[in-house]
Protein backbone atom coordinates (compact mmCIF):
# COMPACT_ATOMS: atom_id res chain seq x y z
CA UNK A 1 0.00 0.00 0.00
CA UNK A 2 1.31 3.43 -0.86
CA UNK A 3 2.73 5.75 2.00
CA UNK A 4 1.21 9.16 1.80
CA UNK A 5 3.47 11.99 2.24
CA UNK A 6 1.87 15.26 3.81
CA UNK A 7 3.92 18.32 3.72
CA UNK A 8 4.36 20.30 6.48
CA UNK A 9 2.39 23.28 5.10
CA UNK A 10 -0.74 20.33 4.99
CA UNK A 11 0.23 19.57 8.33
CA UNK A 12 -0.10 22.80 9.73
CA UNK A 13 -3.39 23.46 7.53
CA UNK A 14 -5.26 20.74 8.96
CA UNK A 15 -4.37 21.68 12.43
CA UNK A 16 -4.78 25.16 11.91
CA UNK A 17 -8.91 24.30 10.45
CA UNK A 18 -9.50 21.43 13.51
CA UNK A 19 -8.63 24.20 16.17
CA UNK A 20 -10.87 26.58 14.58
CA UNK A 21 -13.85 24.39 14.05
CA UNK A 22 -13.05 23.27 17.99
CA UNK A 23 -12.85 26.88 19.07
CA UNK A 24 -16.10 27.53 17.05
CA UNK A 25 -17.96 24.65 18.98
CA UNK A 26 -16.74 25.62 22.17
CA UNK A 27 -17.87 29.39 21.80
CA UNK A 28 -20.85 27.92 20.54
CA UNK A 29 -21.65 25.20 23.77
CA UNK A 30 -21.06 27.84 25.83
CA UNK A 31 -23.10 30.48 24.33
CA UNK A 32 -26.08 28.00 24.36
CA UNK A 33 -25.69 26.61 27.64
CA UNK A 34 -25.29 30.14 29.38
CA UNK A 35 -28.54 31.26 27.72
CA UNK A 36 -30.84 28.37 28.55
CA UNK A 37 -29.41 27.63 31.90
CA UNK A 38 -30.33 31.77 32.72
CA UNK A 39 -33.64 31.53 34.50
CA UNK A 40 -34.25 35.40 33.90
CA UNK A 41 -33.72 34.99 30.08
CA UNK A 42 -36.60 35.40 27.74
CA UNK A 43 -35.57 33.31 24.73
CA UNK A 44 -33.23 29.86 24.11
CA UNK A 45 -30.70 29.44 22.00
CA UNK A 46 -30.06 26.33 19.90
CA UNK A 47 -27.46 23.64 18.31
CA UNK A 48 -29.08 22.77 14.87
CA UNK A 49 -30.16 26.23 13.74
CA UNK A 50 -28.96 25.88 10.05
CA UNK A 51 -27.39 29.09 9.16
CA UNK A 52 -24.86 29.69 5.52
CA UNK A 53 -21.72 29.62 7.41
CA UNK A 54 -19.05 27.59 9.32
CA UNK A 55 -16.39 27.66 11.19
CA UNK A 56 -18.13 30.88 12.49
CA UNK A 57 -17.45 33.40 9.93
CA UNK A 58 -20.98 35.14 10.46
CA UNK A 59 -19.28 38.24 9.59
CA UNK A 60 -20.33 37.01 5.73
CA UNK A 61 -24.26 37.39 6.58
CA UNK A 62 -23.85 40.89 7.61
CA UNK A 63 -24.89 43.03 4.66
CA UNK A 64 -25.97 46.59 6.30
CA UNK A 65 -23.11 49.17 5.65
CA UNK A 66 -22.64 51.95 8.06
CA UNK A 67 -24.99 55.67 6.91
CA UNK A 68 -23.35 57.88 4.78
CA UNK A 69 -24.01 61.90 4.35
CA UNK A 70 -27.01 60.72 1.49
CA UNK A 71 -28.92 58.39 3.65
CA UNK A 72 -31.66 60.62 4.65
CA UNK A 73 -31.55 62.69 1.39
CA UNK A 74 -32.50 59.01 -0.60
CA UNK A 75 -34.80 58.46 2.77
CA UNK A 76 -35.93 61.20 4.47
CA UNK A 77 -37.32 60.99 7.93
CA UNK A 78 -41.00 60.62 7.91
CA UNK A 79 -42.95 63.15 10.41
CA UNK A 80 -44.42 61.90 13.67
CA UNK A 81 -47.89 60.00 13.68
CA UNK A 82 -48.25 60.18 17.50
CA UNK A 83 -51.74 61.77 16.99
CA UNK A 84 -53.13 59.02 15.33
CA UNK A 85 -51.10 55.77 17.16
CA UNK A 86 -53.91 55.95 20.09
CA UNK A 87 -55.87 52.85 18.53
CA UNK A 88 -53.36 50.56 17.29
CA UNK A 89 -53.60 46.82 18.54
CA UNK A 90 -51.68 44.95 21.45
CA UNK A 91 -50.99 42.35 18.28
CA UNK A 92 -50.36 42.83 15.14
CA UNK A 93 -49.47 39.84 12.27
CA UNK A 94 -49.54 41.48 8.85
CA UNK A 95 -50.29 37.94 7.75
CA UNK A 96 -53.58 37.85 9.40
CA UNK A 97 -54.97 41.80 8.18
CA UNK A 98 -53.59 40.91 4.45
CA UNK A 99 -54.48 37.38 3.95
CA UNK A 100 -54.26 37.87 0.30
CA UNK A 101 -51.10 38.69 0.16
CA UNK A 102 -50.20 35.68 2.46
CA UNK A 103 -47.62 34.03 -0.03
CA UNK A 104 -45.68 36.60 -0.29
CA UNK A 105 -45.59 38.22 3.53
CA UNK A 106 -44.76 34.52 4.53
CA UNK A 107 -42.02 33.86 2.50
CA UNK A 108 -38.90 33.09 4.26
CA UNK A 109 -36.21 33.81 1.96
CA UNK A 110 -32.23 32.31 1.71
CA UNK A 111 -29.32 34.87 0.87
CA UNK A 112 -26.96 31.99 1.08
CA UNK A 113 -23.58 32.72 2.28
CA UNK A 114 -23.64 36.24 0.68
CA UNK A 115 -24.08 39.58 2.40
CA UNK A 116 -27.00 40.34 0.58
CA UNK A 117 -29.08 40.55 3.42
CA UNK A 118 -30.03 44.37 2.47
CA UNK A 119 -30.80 43.80 -0.98
CA UNK A 120 -32.88 40.49 0.19
CA UNK A 121 -34.96 42.37 2.68
CA UNK A 122 -35.77 45.57 0.72
CA UNK A 123 -37.30 43.00 -2.32
CA UNK A 124 -39.07 41.77 0.59
CA UNK A 125 -40.93 44.48 1.61
CA UNK A 126 -41.46 46.47 -1.54
CA UNK A 127 -43.09 43.09 -2.43
CA UNK A 128 -45.53 42.93 0.48
CA UNK A 129 -46.14 46.75 -0.22
CA UNK A 130 -46.80 46.58 -3.68
CA UNK A 131 -49.04 43.35 -3.23
CA UNK A 132 -50.80 45.30 -0.27
CA UNK A 133 -51.45 49.07 -1.87
CA UNK A 134 -52.85 46.87 -5.01
CA UNK A 135 -55.20 44.84 -2.66
CA UNK A 136 -53.54 41.61 -3.76
CA UNK A 137 -53.43 42.56 -7.59
CA UNK A 138 -50.24 42.22 -8.09
CA UNK A 139 -48.79 39.41 -5.95
CA UNK A 140 -45.46 38.96 -6.93
CA UNK A 141 -41.90 38.19 -6.01
CA UNK A 142 -39.42 41.50 -6.41
CA UNK A 143 -36.17 40.54 -7.05
CA UNK A 144 -33.24 40.56 -4.61
CA UNK A 145 -30.86 39.65 -7.48
CA UNK A 146 -31.65 42.77 -9.30
CA UNK A 147 -31.00 44.85 -6.95
CA UNK A 148 -28.09 43.19 -5.01
CA UNK A 149 -26.11 42.36 -8.42
CA UNK A 150 -27.10 45.99 -10.14
CA UNK A 151 -27.38 48.86 -7.15
CA UNK A 152 -23.84 50.05 -7.26
CA UNK A 153 -24.72 53.26 -5.21
CA UNK A 154 -26.31 51.17 -2.72
CA UNK A 155 -22.48 48.97 -2.08
CA UNK A 156 -20.93 46.74 -2.71
CA UNK A 157 -23.85 43.59 -3.44
CA UNK A 158 -22.29 40.41 -1.44
CA UNK A 159 -19.75 42.64 0.81
CA UNK A 160 -22.24 44.70 1.74
CA UNK A 161 -25.22 47.49 1.05
CA UNK A 162 -27.10 50.89 1.71
CA UNK A 163 -31.17 49.70 2.74
CA UNK A 164 -31.84 53.97 1.94
CA UNK A 165 -30.28 53.67 -0.64
CA UNK A 166 -31.79 50.52 -2.40
CA UNK A 167 -35.04 52.19 -1.62
CA UNK A 168 -33.99 55.17 -3.93
CA UNK A 169 -33.25 52.68 -6.27
CA UNK A 170 -36.23 51.24 -6.78
CA UNK A 171 -38.16 55.02 -7.36
CA UNK A 172 -35.12 55.90 -9.91
CA UNK A 173 -34.70 52.97 -11.57
CA UNK A 174 -37.46 50.36 -10.59
CA UNK A 175 -37.30 46.77 -10.09
CA UNK A 176 -37.83 43.66 -12.17
CA UNK A 177 -39.67 40.14 -10.56
CA UNK A 178 -37.72 37.54 -9.48
CA UNK A 179 -38.38 34.57 -7.48
CA UNK A 180 -35.93 31.83 -5.18
CA UNK A 181 -32.77 29.85 -6.55
CA UNK A 182 -33.98 27.19 -9.12
CA UNK A 183 -37.34 28.85 -8.96
CA UNK A 184 -37.25 30.23 -12.45
CA UNK A 185 -40.64 32.90 -11.45
CA UNK A 186 -40.16 36.04 -12.58
CA UNK A 187 -37.35 38.33 -15.37
CA UNK A 188 -34.12 37.68 -12.72
CA UNK A 189 -34.62 34.72 -9.93
CA UNK A 190 -31.75 34.76 -7.34
CA UNK A 191 -28.79 33.03 -8.88
CA UNK A 192 -26.57 31.97 -5.36
CA UNK A 193 -26.09 28.71 -4.41
CA UNK A 194 -28.60 27.43 -1.28
CA UNK A 195 -25.35 26.34 1.35
CA UNK A 196 -24.42 26.42 4.78
CA UNK A 197 -23.99 24.19 8.11
CA UNK A 198 -26.24 21.13 7.40
CA UNK A 199 -27.24 21.66 3.65
CA UNK A 200 -25.25 21.85 0.32
CA UNK A 201 -21.59 22.35 -0.30
CA UNK A 202 -21.13 25.95 -0.52
CA UNK A 203 -19.31 26.31 -4.08
CA UNK A 204 -17.72 29.79 -2.86
CA UNK A 205 -17.03 29.73 0.93
CA UNK A 206 -16.65 33.76 -0.13
CA UNK A 207 -18.72 34.48 -3.76
CA UNK A 208 -18.29 37.17 -5.84
CA UNK A 209 -21.72 39.20 -6.43
CA UNK A 210 -23.15 38.26 -9.57
CA UNK A 211 -22.90 40.13 -12.38
CA UNK A 212 -26.00 42.81 -13.19
CA UNK A 213 -27.71 42.26 -16.36
CA UNK A 214 -29.95 45.15 -17.39
CA UNK A 215 -32.55 45.31 -20.26
CA UNK A 216 -32.78 41.95 -20.30
CA UNK A 217 -34.00 38.61 -17.97
CA UNK A 218 -31.61 36.17 -17.08
CA UNK A 219 -34.62 33.63 -16.51
CA UNK A 220 -35.11 32.44 -19.95
CA UNK A 221 -38.38 30.69 -19.22
CA UNK A 222 -40.16 34.06 -18.42
CA UNK A 223 -41.76 35.91 -21.54
CA UNK A 224 -42.82 39.06 -20.15
CA UNK A 225 -40.41 42.37 -21.90
CA UNK A 226 -38.19 43.22 -18.92
CA UNK A 227 -38.56 47.02 -19.31
CA UNK A 228 -42.35 46.40 -19.08
CA UNK A 229 -41.60 44.31 -15.55
CA UNK A 230 -40.50 46.85 -13.78
CA UNK A 231 -41.92 47.98 -10.91
CA UNK A 232 -41.18 51.42 -9.02
CA UNK A 233 -41.97 53.32 -5.41
CA UNK A 234 -43.59 56.50 -5.29
CA UNK A 235 -42.21 58.32 -1.65
CA UNK A 236 -38.91 56.79 0.10
CA UNK A 237 -38.50 57.29 3.59
CA UNK A 238 -36.96 56.94 6.78
CA UNK A 239 -39.13 55.83 10.48
CA UNK A 240 -37.96 57.63 13.60
CA UNK A 241 -36.71 55.93 16.33
CA UNK A 242 -40.09 55.80 17.66
CA UNK A 243 -42.01 52.68 19.08
CA UNK A 244 -45.45 53.99 18.14
CA UNK A 245 -44.35 55.79 14.92
CA UNK A 246 -42.79 52.27 13.65
CA UNK A 247 -46.19 50.35 14.46
CA UNK A 248 -48.31 52.69 13.06
CA UNK A 249 -46.71 52.28 9.11
CA UNK A 250 -46.47 48.90 9.68
CA UNK A 251 -50.25 48.60 10.54
CA UNK A 252 -50.99 50.98 8.09
CA UNK A 253 -48.97 50.54 5.03
CA UNK A 254 -47.41 46.88 5.66
CA UNK A 255 -44.12 45.54 6.67
CA UNK A 256 -40.66 48.10 7.06
CA UNK A 257 -36.83 47.28 6.67
CA UNK A 258 -34.69 47.24 9.43
CA UNK A 259 -31.41 47.38 10.12
CA UNK A 260 -29.93 46.09 13.66
CA UNK A 261 -26.51 45.35 15.11
CA UNK A 262 -25.88 41.31 14.84
CA UNK A 263 -24.55 39.79 18.36
CA UNK A 264 -22.94 35.98 18.17
CA UNK A 265 -25.63 34.81 20.44
CA UNK A 266 -28.43 35.90 17.88
CA UNK A 267 -26.72 32.89 15.73
CA UNK A 268 -27.91 30.67 17.83
CA UNK A 269 -31.84 32.16 18.31
CA UNK A 270 -34.29 29.57 18.45
CA UNK A 271 -37.22 30.79 20.28
CA UNK A 272 -38.74 33.56 22.42
CA UNK A 273 -38.04 37.40 22.98
CA UNK A 274 -34.06 37.83 21.63
CA UNK A 275 -32.29 40.23 23.71
CA UNK A 276 -28.21 40.92 23.68
CA UNK A 277 -26.73 38.48 26.13
CA UNK A 278 -23.34 37.75 25.01
CA UNK A 279 -21.06 37.49 22.40
CA UNK A 280 -19.22 39.95 20.15
CA UNK A 281 -20.68 42.28 17.34
CA UNK A 282 -20.64 40.17 14.40
CA UNK A 283 -21.83 43.55 11.87
CA UNK A 284 -24.87 45.36 10.50
CA UNK A 285 -27.88 43.39 9.13
CA UNK A 286 -31.27 43.72 7.64
CA UNK A 287 -34.37 41.99 7.75
CA UNK A 288 -38.29 42.53 7.45
CA UNK A 289 -40.97 43.71 10.88
CA UNK A 290 -44.09 41.78 10.19
CA UNK A 291 -45.92 43.04 13.09
CA UNK A 292 -45.40 42.82 17.32
CA UNK A 293 -47.21 41.61 20.28
CA UNK A 294 -46.78 40.61 24.18
CA UNK A 295 -45.06 37.06 25.17
CA UNK A 296 -45.08 36.65 29.04
CA UNK A 297 -45.25 40.03 30.14
CA UNK A 298 -42.31 41.26 27.30
CA UNK A 299 -43.27 43.73 24.30
CA UNK A 300 -41.41 42.06 20.95
CA UNK A 301 -41.37 42.62 17.15
CA UNK A 302 -42.29 39.58 14.68
CA UNK A 303 -39.66 39.73 12.48
CA UNK A 304 -38.48 37.92 9.41
CA UNK A 305 -35.25 36.95 8.49
CA UNK A 306 -33.41 35.48 5.31
CA UNK A 307 -31.23 32.22 6.79
CA UNK A 308 -34.27 29.77 5.76
CA UNK A 309 -36.80 28.50 8.32
CA UNK A 310 -34.52 25.89 9.76
CA UNK A 311 -33.17 29.29 11.41
CA UNK A 312 -35.22 30.61 14.47
CA UNK A 313 -38.50 30.16 14.94
CA UNK A 314 -39.77 28.80 11.36
CA UNK A 315 -37.61 31.45 9.89
CA UNK A 316 -38.67 34.17 12.27
CA UNK A 317 -37.61 35.64 15.74
CA UNK A 318 -39.10 38.14 17.93
CA UNK A 319 -37.09 40.74 19.42
CA UNK A 320 -37.55 43.31 22.33
CA UNK A 321 -39.81 46.08 21.13
CA UNK A 322 -39.78 49.60 22.83
CA UNK A 323 -36.16 49.63 23.79
CA UNK A 324 -34.00 50.25 20.84
CA UNK A 325 -32.94 46.36 21.43
CA UNK A 326 -29.47 46.34 19.11
CA UNK A 327 -30.88 49.68 16.98
CA UNK A 328 -33.84 47.55 15.61
CA UNK A 329 -35.87 50.64 16.04
CA UNK A 330 -32.74 52.89 14.94
CA UNK A 331 -32.83 52.60 10.99
CA UNK A 332 -36.33 51.81 9.79
CA UNK A 333 -36.97 52.41 6.42
CA UNK A 334 -39.53 51.61 3.78
CA UNK A 335 -41.60 53.43 0.54
CA UNK A 336 -45.26 54.01 -0.94
CA UNK A 337 -45.50 51.40 -4.06
CA UNK A 338 -46.68 53.66 -7.43
CA UNK A 339 -49.61 51.73 -8.46
CA UNK A 340 -50.67 52.89 -12.08
CA UNK A 341 -54.28 53.69 -12.47
CA UNK A 342 -56.07 51.10 -14.24
CA UNK A 343 -57.53 51.78 -17.51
Amino acid sequence: MPVRCWSVLQVVSLLSLATVSSVVENEETFIVNSVNNDLDNTWKAGHDNVIPVDNGNFGLLMGVLPRNDNAFRFAPMKETMNDANGDLPERFDARERWPECASLLDAIKDQSNCGSCWAVSAASVFSDRLCIATRGAVARNLSAEHLNNCCYRCGHGCDGGMPENAWYFFSRHGIVTGGDYGSDQGCQPYSIYPCGKGRNQCIDPDPDTPECTVKSCTNALYTKDYRSDLYYVDIVYSLPNSEEDIMADIYENGPVQAAFWVYTDFMYYKSGVYRYTRGENEGGHAIKILGWGIENGIKYWLCVNSWTRSWGENGLFKILRGNNECNIEQRVIAGLPHVPRRK
